[in-house]
C-alpha cells in the first residue's frame, strides 16, 4: 500500500474519532521508554539509578549487568484475572544508567495507559497486564451483571488498575483508541475490547434477528461501550488469532 493511500486512511479514521495508537510521550518525571517493532513490540526503558520497573514474569528480554531482578508475590487475587501470583521488580541498583527491555509473552502490540490521563483507574481484560512503572496496583474488578459477564467478552473477572503510574498492556493486530463522548455509544466485537476507563459503562446488545445470530458471523450479541472516557481496541484478539493458526479440529470418530 503507497503512502498516500495510508494518509487517507489516517484521514478517515481521524473524521470518525478514532486514532490508530501511537505511543504517549512518558509523564514528566517518569521513567523513559521506546517501544519497537511493528507487530511483536519491544518496549526499552532507561533506567537512572534506584529506579525499577514492575513486569509480569518470563517477558525480559535483554538488561544491563547494572539491572537486578527481584521476585516479588503479587497477591492471590492476580490468578483470576489471568496472571501469575509473583511479579518481577527490574531495579537498577547501581550508581550509573542502567536499561532493561521487555517483551510478551505472545507475539503482539505494546499499549502504554497513563493512568493520571484516564482519571486514575482503568479496566482491562484478564490476562492484558503486562508491566508498569511508578505507582500502578493491579486488583481485581468484577463485572455482576449476567449478561455482559457471560455475553460481553471479557468474562465476569477482570483487572483493575489504579494509580498515578504508566500501565503497560498487551494487545493484537492493529490497535485503535477512542474517547467517547458523554452518552456516546459504541459497538464493538466482543473479542476486541482490551480495555477501557472506569467511566465507561460496558453491555451487551443483540447483534440482530436469528439470520444474523446465526449467519453473521458475530454471533448472538455485540458488546456496547457508552461514554464518557478512552476506549481500547484491537483487530485481533488472542483467541482469534489462537483459532485461525490452530489446527483443524480431529475428524469425528468412525
Amino acid at each position: 500500500m503507497c503512502s498516500s493511500d495510508l494518509l487517507i486512511e489516517w484521514f478517515i479514521m481521524a473524521a470518525l474519532g478514532f486514532e490508530i495508537l501511537v505511543p504517549a510521550v512518558p509523564l514528566p518525571g517518569a521513567i523513559p521508554y521506546t517501544i519497537t517493532g511493528a507487530e511483536s513490540q519491544i518496549v526499552s526503558f532507561n533506567l537512572k539509578p534506584g529506579k525499577r520497573v514492575t513486569g509480569e514474569p518470563g517477558v525480559m528480554l535483554l538488561m544491563s549487568d547494572n539491572t537486578s531482578t527481584d521476585v516479588k508475590f503479587g497477591g492471590c487475587q492476580r490468578s483470576c484475572t489471568g496472571e501469575g501470583c509473583c511479579i518481577v521488580q527490574y531495579h537498577n541498583k547501581a550508581k550509573e544508567d542502567g536499561f532493561v527491555t521487555l517483551t510478551p509473552n505472545f507475539p503482539g502490540k505494546v499499549v502504554p495507559v497513563q493512568l493520571p490521563d484516564v482519571g486514575n483507574t482503568f479496566i482491562a481484560q484478564g490476562g492484558a497486564y503486562f508491566a508498569s512503572t511508578g505507582d500502578v496496583n493491579i486488583t481485581v474488578d468484577c463485572d455482576c451483571n449476567c449478561c455482559s459477564c457471560c455475553c460481553g467478552g471479557m468474562g465476569m473477572v477482570r483487572q483493575k488498575a489504579s494509580g498515578a503510574g504508566t500501565l503497560f498492556l498487551t494487545a493484537f493486530g492493529t490497535v485503535l483508541t477512542k474517547t467517547l463522548a458523554p452518552n456516546e455509544k459504541l459497538l464493538v466485537d466482543t473479542d476486541s475490547v482490551v480495555g477501557f476507563q472506569e467511566s465507561v459503562k460496558m453491555g451487551v446488545e443483540s447483534s440482530g434477528g436469528c439470520c444474523n445470530c446465526c449467519c453473521g458471523g458475530e454471533g448472538m450479541f455485540n458488546t456496547t461501550l457508552t461514554g464518557p472516557g478512552l476506549v481500547v481496541i484491537q483487530s485481533m484478539s488472542e483467541h482469534k488469532y489462537k483459532k485461525a493458526v490452530g489446527p483443524p479440529p480431529p475428524p469425528p470418530p468412525s
